[in-house]
């Protein structure tokens, strides 16, 4: 794989070393142990588009000012059928190199000549690397937010493939609790209010709002009538939440698949709750004494963990009382295990 970027930093290190021997041949330079200083991209691209510090690290050796060393170096240097254009001085002596049409036209005719296999290459071959990215709330359609991190997400898991990793991409849905339980309560008011009115059934203060709650309420209702208006409550939420999840999660897919997004795993938080792993997990933290009981709820001793294991590591005292340490909810008062728990 030609690696056009590497070439350039060979290229730049080699002109100011053949610089370097040309001027102790003159005697502009005396004769030292002088080793090849790193070439790096300038953070900012005023710099160049590639900077050495070979005259900063050859100072010492010199016995000489790094902006002299830096001179001598571009007096004795030939960019003729090189990369790069021009080499100017900056700062304190960096050398900073300018890439010219050259370069570019190595660029395309690498990418024409290597054709998909362009910028591959094995520096990460045997690591496995799961990429979990979007992972929209399944209680309602995607917006921009998801959008942008769905391209975001999709891009790093091809170059990390690009570079020889085995890569799983993951969507995890959030089709358990607090959410689930709100997104079941909105569709069944307003599948309610299909049948009994608007005004006989009262919306929950805190239900999704959105018009995609009523569409959801009038096709179940198109499809099925009337059938779970005096079924038990439970059954009639758990129904018509797994309901609004079929329509919702296959349109997930959709969409994303629109702009090439496919993913090899769509992992469902249901089934860390149905293994019995969240509720095991949480118990076990309690038996070790690091969860305590406020308002109805379980919380763990977040911020007493963080602190004990900072101040083992020999963080001081005083720095750690600092921070904004807060516990985290494992269970709600109502029952339900948070997000954060699974």
């Amino acid at each position: 794989m030609i690696n056009m970027i590497q070439n350039a930093k060979d290229q730049a290190a080699a002109l100011a070393m053949s610089a370097y021997q040309a001027a102790v041949a003159d005697g502009t330079l005396p004769q030292a142990e002088v080793k090849t200083a790193p070439v790096e991209i300038p953070k900012d691209a005023a710099n160049g588009d590639f900077t050495t510090t070979f005259a900063l690290a050859a100072a010492k050796a010199l016995h000489k000012g790094p902006r002299d060393i830096a001179q001598a170096l571009l007096d004795h240097m030939d960019l003729t059928g090189t990369y790069f254009a021009s080499a100017e001085i900056a700062g304190p002596g960096f050398l900073n190199f300018r890439l010219n049409d050259g370069w570019y036209e190595g660029i395309c005719a690498a990418v024409e000549s290597e054709g998909p296999d362009y910028g591959t290459n094995d520096s990460l071959k045997g690591q496995k690397i799961m990429v979990e990215f979007v992972s929209a709330n399944p209680t309602g359609p995607m917006h921009m937010g998801n959008a942008r991190g769905g391209v975001l997400g999709d891009t790093l898991a091809a170059v990390l493939s690009a570079c020889g990793a085995e890569v799983t991409r993951e969507f995890y849905v959030n089709d358990a609790g607090h959410q689930i339980d709100k997104f079941a309560h909105s569709i069944e008011a307003r599948y309610l209010q299909i049948i009994r009115g608007e005004d006989a059934v009262p919306f929950p203060e805190d239900g999704y709002q959105g018009d995609d709650i009523k569409d959801l309420a009038r096709a179940y209702y198109e499809q099925n009538g009337n059938k779970l208006a005096q079924a038990p409550e439970a059954e009639r939420q758990e129904t018509l939440a797994q309901y609004g999840l079929s329509v919702n999660l296959p349109k997930m897919k959709s969409d994303l698949r629109r702009y090439k997004i496919e993913y090899d795993n769509w992992f469902y938080e249901s089934t860390l709750h149905d293994s019995g792993y969240v509720a095991e997990t949480v118990k076990l933290l309690a038996e070790r004494g690091y969860t305590y009981e406020k308002e109805g709820a379980l919380w763990l001793k977040t911020a007493d963990i963080i602190r004990e294991n900072l101040l083992k590591a020999g963080k001081k005292e005083k720095d750690v009382e600092k921070l904004d340490l807060k516990d985290d909810v494992l269970r709600r008062a109502n029952g339900f295990y948070t997000y954060f728990a699974a």
